[in-house]
């Protein structure tokens, strides 16, 4: 495997992983509505801008896979993947908190 071989290898589950997670957080919010918590966090607001972080990321991704050579959109879509992802954590945090 070569070395441009494994960066689409990599951009290819940023993709995938991008479209879930900005699912997910979608799926999130809406559980935050229907359960009338948005009003006591602001885990709503960062489950919506990590949504757009993921889909940055995923629009990123799916540049670099369709040319050969975009390693500067390879690298912006794992950094907005890793931004994401650390986002997910802190808001995980923040509902520990505030549920139990």
């Amino acid at each position: 495997m070569t070395g441009r071989d494994k960066k689409k290898n990599i951009a290819d589950h940023v993709f995938n992983g991008s479209i879930t997670m900005s699912g997910v957080c979608v799926t999130i919010i809406a559980l935050f509505r229907v359960m009338k918590l948005g009003i006591l966090t602001y885990a709503d607001e960062m489950l919506a801008l990590n949504t757009f972080i993921f889909l940055a990321s995923a629009m990123l991704s799916y540049i670099s896979l369709r040319k050969e050579e975009n390693t500067l959109s390879e690298t912006i879509a794992d950094i907005l993947f890793f931004i994401g992802m650390t986002g997910m954590l802190i808001v995980g945090i923040i509902i520990v908190f505030t549920a139990y």
